[in-house]
């Protein structure tokens, strides 16, 4: 989680876009990927420790106090700016959807997710070929049909159910990685299976049609790719020196507060500081950002202990 975290912080970061940053910007992406294909793991552990109810209390325990302290802050916070809400309004896509973090796309996407997991849960048990083909063929139709009328316009009904049928796949592999658990302990054969089949995806893509600069094939290439990155960061935190490891765990264990409040500050900073130093708004906004999430999560678990 820590670093698919400090991926998508880097991704968003536009202070500097020298090397190695500017890898950020192409690859970050799949940070999200990554971090939503970890919860679909997760997920099942959870479904199949608690009944239905604990479940779901628990998973909007965890999600909901977050989104509505962190949403209610910013929004706070950008009508405070005055003459920078029109830019921020317009970058962010801020609005009354805000108070509950529903100005991220992942906030909707993942709540849905959340919400269809057990269903998920026993189609994936009992017909796990069939229910992964069906999910990738919905992404693709969902790729060439819906996504280009609406863009990356996740504010409306249909922006979100696109969003969410993108990462649709990635999220229900997890699940499937996570209840048939001894694949796992083949970590190298079997990341390379689902790697060979991103690949594949990648040259058909090469005659897809394409929309908005990417290919129908994209989201689906990032589905299966993300097991293989999944191992590549396993054995990258294993070489990392302690002081570096353990901060990465801390990011992790703060990723969702991480992810709600650090691309409001960096936009903040930016317009705030327009001619500021690079490397010293690149630094405040990480270091703005982890207070703002140890804060957010301090505050919540005091008031919905």
């Amino acid at each position: 989680m820590g670093l698919s975290m400090l991926s998508v912080m880097l991704f968003h970061q536009y202070f500097t876009s020298i090397v190695p940053f500017n890898a950020f910007h192409i690859f970050g992406n799949w940070g999200v990927d990554v971090f939503i294909f970890l919860s679909g793991m997760g997920l099942v552990r959870s479904l199949e420790k608690y009944s239905l109810q604990i479940y779901y209390k628990r998973r909007l325990k965890r999600i909901i106090p977050s989104c509505i302290f962190c949403g209610t802050s910013k929004y706070v916070v950008f009508l405070l700016l005055g003459s920078s809400v029109a830019v921020l309004k317009d970058g962010l896509k801020m609005g009354w959807w805000s108070f509950a973090s529903f100005d991220l796309w992942f906030i909707p996407t993942i709540l849905i997710l959340y919400i269809i997991s057990p269903l998920l849960y026993r189609l994936l048990c009992k017909w796990p070929g069939i229910t992964l083909a069906v999910i990738s063929i919905a992404m693709l139709i969902n790729g060439l049909t819906l996504r280009p009328l609406i863009g990356f316009n996740w504010t409306s009904p249909e922006g979100v159910l696109s969003h969410t049928i993108e990462r649709l796949p990635v999220f229900a592999i997890g699940m499937f990685v996570a209840i048939r658990q001894k694949w796992i302990d083949n970590k190298i054969h079997y990341s390379m299976l689902f790697l060979l089949i991103a690949v594949s995806i990648i040259f058909l893509a090469k005659s897809g049609v394409r929309f908005h600069g990417h290919t129908a094939y994209s989201f689906l290439t990032l589905a299966y790719g993300v097991p293989a990155l999944i191992i590549a960061n396993i054995y990258f935190l294993k070489i990392l020196p302690d002081i570096l490891k353990q901060f990465v765990i801390f990011t992790g264990k703060y990723s969702l507060e991480l992810y709600l409040v650090h691309e409001f500050i960096f936009w903040c900073l930016k317009i705030i500081f327009i001619n500021g130093n690079p490397w010293l708004l690149l630094a405040t906004g990480f270091l703005l950002s982890y207070m703002a999430a140890y804060l957010c999560k301090f505050l919540t678990n005091k008031l919905v202990p």
